[in-house]
């Protein structure tokens, strides 16, 4: 009963306060960057990576999808995200809970059309390389908020598809029906 307790305390605690992917990239490599690629009202495409000296290699290609209705209502941490502000690192530090509840976890091609990703991450495409995507929930104080569903795509030094369902288990809900990296995060960016 008492291992019982103490497993329950372990995944209460893992769900306030979750590795976040800045934290682990920050382990793994030493440091922590994130570069802000593209960004509108809708929708955040951003290279979290590492850096030695001045080279940086994205370990993580996110794009965030942002819910409208939701914006609003988390107006200081949004204005701090939309300045180029970590997202998982504004609201952890603002105090809510973090849940990244997923739809997807597993490895895509990703054709050479992708020379955005190619380059930022230095590796040379075609390549299949981690993804997961998943639905960004905080709750603090009684509410939970729906903020986004994020697309990461992870540099194969940094972290693979088994990484992923090692970390994260299994997922609510399987999208693989989608198997396309334009499924998930549209056409090539120039």
């Amino acid at each position: 009963m008492l291992g019982l307790a103490l497993s329950v305390a372990a995944c209460a605690s893992q769900e306030t306060r979750p590795e976040l992917n800045s934290d682990r990239i920050r382990q793994t490599f030493g440091s922590y960057g994130v570069d802000v690629l593209a960004n509108d009202e809708n929708r955040r495409v951003s290279s979290l990576y590492s850096s030695a000296g001045s080279d940086k290699t994205t370990r993580t290609y996110a794009v965030v999808d942002f819910i409208e209705a939701t914006k609003s209502k988390l107006g200081t941490e949004h204005a701090l995200i939309e300045a180029g502000g970590s997202i998982g690192e504004v609201f952890r530090d603002a105090g809510w809970s973090i849940d990244k509840r997923h739809f997807f976890i597993g490895e895509l091609f990703v054709p050479a059309t992708y020379t955005e990703i190619g380059a930022l991450m230095r590796v040379n495409l075609p390549e299949h390389l981690a993804a997961d995507v998943y639905l960004f929930v905080v709750s603090k104080d009684d509410r939970s908020y729906n903020y986004a569903t994020i697309t990461e795509i992870h540099h194969p030094d940094y972290l693979s598809g088994a990484d992923l369902k090692r970390i994260y288990g299994e997922i609510l809900f399987d999208n693989s029906n989608r198997n396309s990296i334009a499924d998930f995060i549209g056409p090539a960016r120039d």
